[in-house]
């Protein structure tokens, strides 16, 4: 083994083989993972607009918007601002200093309160954050049905007689499985997946380049198989370091066990392809690296990307890999898919070995190269 490791250092692009999937790995999650987006922090720099014109009910004197406001009011933590009329509202959200507009005609308590259905505006632009916009949407269709509740709670209050509360007639008690970790171990399964398969693909890359025109091809392929699992172990304890800092230190050893096995399985399969077909089939595999955040299932559920990508990507289940990564950070039991890494490191093993035992092709000018 000395003897093929020694051969493979003596290759031009054999340092830069080692070097780039552990820098990859390295640079990225360090960047990723030291300033993660804190949604609590993301929802108070956001700001609700409001346009209130309800009139009111004269007896019993009140708005049923305030009303349903204030009920909302410790719900939301977003702050809120208020106009006198639309025009100004909407130019202050074109201008970037509002979230998103809730206008509230004038009618409202009275269609409310007559059990006639109270409508409202909500006014978003698509010129803001995709924070924003991703708050706003939620608030389509989240303020109406519990808008709904609440009106629904304040009918019955008046006909029982009683003055009406802004308190919400539901509440809910929060409880979390596992004790919640910083900010950083909710982006640490996406630094570990996405970084996963970026390494393994330009350390597939760079190996086969280093390794490619040799006359031992059955060197060649040992070396392929052999340094990958030295460069993945180096690269994943890179990672695994940087997330046991930033997310603590009792996710290192389980991302570590997870990420080395995963990177060797993929880098073999890379590299299997990219020894038989060539290095045009990075065109096909670059896409399949870059889409892990719609179709890995750390940053959203894999069932959420987007139909044309699932229909290609969904059948080989990659988004188990998200979910043993996400385990692995949080200390929850989700398994690892052993089946499914087994599959990729056998294909690419055996596409390495196979394209050892074929005919090394010939060049344009008759020397025979090897992939």
């Amino acid at each position: 083994m000395k003897t093929h490791i020694n051969s493979f250092f003596e290759g031009p692009m054999a340092k830069q083989a080692i070097i780039v999937p552990v820098l990859i790995m390295l640079i990225f999650s360090v960047f990723t993972l030291t300033a993660p987006m804190d949604p609590e922090k993301t929802a108070q720099a956001m700001t609700l607009g409001i346009v209130n014109q309800d009139e009111g009910l004269p007896m019993p004197p009140v708005k049923v918007s305030e009303r349903m406001l204030q009920g909302l009011g410790g719900q939301m933590p977003f702050a809120t601002q208020s106009f006198d009329n639309r025009d100004d509202a909407v130019a202050a959200l074109e201008a970037g200093d509002l979230s998103v507009l809730l206008v509230f005609p004038t009618d409202f308590s009275a269609k409310a309160f007559k059990g006639e259905q109270a409508r409202f505006e909500i006014v978003t632009s698509p010129a803001v954050t995709v924070a924003e916009f991703q708050m706003a949407q939620q608030l389509e269709r989240m303020l109406p049905a519990a808008m709904s509740a609440g009106v629904a709670s304040l009918r019955l209050a008046m006909k029982e007689g009683s003055m009406p509360t802004g308190e919400m007639p539901v509440a809910a008690d929060v409880t979390s499985v596992v004790e919640a970790g910083p900010m950083a171990s909710m982006q640490a399964p996406f630094a570990m997946l996405y970084t996963t398969w970026l390494a393994s693909l330009v350390g597939a890359v760079m190996m086969t380049l280093a390794t490619r025109g040799r006359a031992d091809r059955g060197t060649v392929a040992l070396t392929r198989t052999l340094i990958p699992v030295l460069v993945m172990g180096l690269a994943s304890l890179c990672l695994a370091l940087v997330v046991g800092a930033t997310a603590g230190w009792g996710a290192f050893l389980p991302a570590w066990l997870v990420v080395w096995p995963t990177a060797i399985a993929l880098s073999w399969l890379f590299v299997g392809l990219l020894s038989l077909l060539g290095l045009w089939v990075v065109i096909l595999l670059l896409p399949l690296a870059f889409y892990q955040s719609a179709i890995g299932g750390v940053m959203a559920p894999a069932a959420a990307a987007p139909e044309w990508l699932s229909r290609i990507t969904s059948w080989a289940g990659l988004e188990q890999i998200g979910a043993a990564y996400r385990g692995a950070v949080h200390g929850v039991a989700m398994p690892y898919p052993v089946v499914l890494v087994a599959i990729i490191a056998i294909l690419g093993l055996a596409l390495i070995w196979i394209r050892a035992a074929l005919p090394a092709r010939a060049g344009a000018t008759g020397a025979t190269t090897a992939a």
